[in-house]
């Protein structure tokens, strides 16, 4: 169909400047409402030490009313890797100590403001020695971190906690670092018959002693401390299943839900974990922890949190179910090593939630995702994935920049490097016997890209992890001939990155035809010339939603036209482009002079 414009008003002003706020998703919210009570947390960590902590078995008993631990003892199995006369634990100080028994005597300990519990042997511990103790203790968790919190609700009290990043000295004695995971846990969780538990692993044995029951766990792969994690409620339990192609078994996902909630709607949205883990299993690799289950155990907090086998989760909204069960890979079998590399845990369980939509049946919802999660990102011209100050919990777990950016700069990563080689990194960088079921920082996962691309990324990663903004693309294209001119300007939101270099797709659309360009940019203001075998009516910037950029497209106007627009007549779409960038509303008539189009940018006025 071609139209006639009869007349194109366009409305000048000086100055303009457009501005757009973003709306956070509600799940953003949810998923970060867990860090929004942390204040003063202990910024003071045990320090490295000659030692491998190998193994606990935590006992617990809570006071379901109070939320008081009554009474808890955590048995630890340590490998001394130089002579060791000492050994010191994370614990807060309203935590009462009552002993610590060593050698089955009791050892003499201090237990400072500082919340160290410093333990002297009575004996040296030689190097390359195994040995073990016992720290018994009690008393009264601090909550108002959350790290360890008694809520409310129809289904009665329930007590659960969360430690990430600085909170499992809030509840339990630990070495409270990223450097040395437990290889094996135990957890014994005592509680008033009408409550049930939940922790790590596998569920042993459910014992009656009077009035109450011990649940008994076992977990038997290395943990991070504040991936130790413990429960109580009134729960409804079932058990689901997935079959995993990987290692061909067939593995339970556990589920523990609050009994005032609609059971057969929660059995069906934790159903979808089912497609989600098989998805995962054919990218990553298989679950890491295929050996024992995985899991859900509701818990009051707003959002979710990654608790290796048994995530804790406020609902089973289906984004949030995806991005805690990639954790599972991402943050739980590799740990950031550091939590400045927190992106790491979070950029990738982000990423993990958007593959879940790059599947048959839902590439109009993956787009759109990716649309909006760009839109965001870019609602601020600043932010760096990277998190420099580790003391600021706000800043290692902001949403934009720590989970939405670091899931972007991932995606455009896709992009410049290909399917191929970015997929293969990420599975041998999971596989890295280094790696696995250790910790991680950035290097190994830019040597592992760089290996399988060819490429040096060192750019890439200083461009968009430790740099801060985003490009701003200005696109001028015309046709001469046979060939397709594209004049792009770049300019940055932030001084810290002078120019980006990730490459531009280009969908040149034409007579029926069309080809995606990719263009490699050069310098932050170049004219790139394509030959082309057809007459160009469209040119759009990465329909495919690749790259973290915002970008204008004009059709150049010639010397002395005010205006120009291309193609003329046209065919469904015309680009109509000014010559000045003052315009700030414009106004279409039909042939017979009515009105039948107009819009406003924001801050201009109607000049009459």
């Amino acid at each position: 169909m071609v139209l006639r414009i009869a007349t194109v008003l366009f409305l000048l002003c000086l100055n303009v400047r457009l501005n757009a706020q973003v709306e956070q998703e509600s799940l953003a919210k949810q998923e970060m409402a867990r860090f929004a009570q942390m204040r003063e947390w202990n910024s003071k960590r045990t320090v490295d030490a000659p030692v491998d902590i190998l193994y606990a078995r935590l006992q617990l008993e809570p006071d379901m009313n109070t939320g008081e631990i009554l009474q808890a003892s955590v048995a630890f199995i340590f490998k001394a890797t130089a002579t060791l006369n000492a050994l010191d634990f994370d614990l807060r100080k309203n935590l009462t100590v009552d002993s610590v028994v060593f050698h089955g005597k009791k050892a003499f300990y201090t237990h400072s403001n500082a919340h160290i519990l410093n333990i002297l042997f009575d004996q040296a511990v030689p190097a390359g020695t195994s040995d073990s103790l016992t720290v018994y203790y009690h008393g009264q968790p601090d909550m108002s971190t959350r790290a360890y919190a008694r809520n409310v609700n129809v289904s009665g009290p329930n007590i659960s906690t969360l430690s990430q990043p600085y909170g499992a000295p809030y509840w339990w004695p630990c070495r409270d670092n990223l450097s040395d995971k437990l290889d094996s846990l135990d957890v014994q969780l005592t509680v008033d018959t009408p409550y049930s538990a939940v922790s790590n692993g596998v569920l042993q044995s459910i014992q009656s002693e009077g009035a109450k029951r011990k649940f008994s766990f076992r977990h038997r792969y290395p943990i991070a401390n504040y991936l130790v994690a413990v429960a109580f409620s009134r729960y409804t339990v079932y058990t689901q299943s997935v079959f995993l192609k990987s290692v061909q078994k067939n593995l339970d996902i556990v589920n523990y839900v609050f009994p005032h909630n609609d059971l057969n709607d929660n059995q069906n949205k934790t159903a979808e974990t089912i497609s989600m883990m098989q998805r995962f299993d054919s990218l990553f690799g298989p679950y890491p922890f295929h050996n024992e289950q995985y899991g859900h155990a509701q818990f009051s907090w707003g959002g979710g949190m990654e608790h290796q086998t048994m995530s804790f989760m406020v609902n089973f909204n289906y984004d949030l179910i995806a991005h805690e069960l990639a954790h599972q890979w991402f943050g739980d079998m590799v740990t950031c090593g550091t939590w400045k590399d927190i992106w790491l845990n979070e950029g990738f369980a982000t990423y993990g939630n958007l593959l879940c939509y790059d599947v048959p049946g839902k590439r109009a919802q993956w787009l759109n995702n990716l649309k909006k999660m760009k839109s965001d990102v870019m609602a601020l011209p600043w932010g760096a994935v990277s998190a420099r100050d580790t003391t600021d919990v706000n800043r290692l777990f902001d949403y934009r920049t720590t989970y939405q950016k670091g899931a972007m700069v991932l995606h455009q990563l896709r992009w410049l490097i290909g399917d191929e080689a970015f997929f293969s990194a990420i599975r041998l960088y999971l596989t890295d016997s280094r790696l696995a079921y250790g910790f991680a920082v950035q290097k190994d996962l830019k040597d592992y890209f760089e290996a399988q691309s060819g490429m040096d990324l060192s750019d890439y990663f200083n461009d968009w992890i430790t740099g801060e903004g985003y490009p701003q693309y200005t696109v001028k294209w015309q046709q001469r001939g046979n060939r397709l001119e594209l004049d792009v300007q770049q300019s940055t939101t932030h001084f810290s990155v002078n120019r980006f270099n990730v490459p531009l797709p280009f969908l040149v659309k034409g007579n029926g035809r069309d080809t995606l360009l990719r263009i490699d940019i050069g310098a932050q203001d170049q004219v790139y010339s394509i030959a082309l075998g057809f007459k160009v009516n469209e040119v759009q910037f990465d329909p495919e939603e690749w790259v973290l950029a915002k970008t204008t497209m004009r059709f150049p106007a010639a010397n002395g036209d005010a205006f120009i627009l291309y193609p003329n007549p046209f065919d469904a779409r015309v680009y109509i482009t000014a010559a000045s960038d003052a315009v700030y509303g414009w106004k279409v008539y039909d042939p017979l002079g009515r009105l039948v189009l107009e819009d406003w940018f924001p801050g201009g006025r109607d000049p009459g």
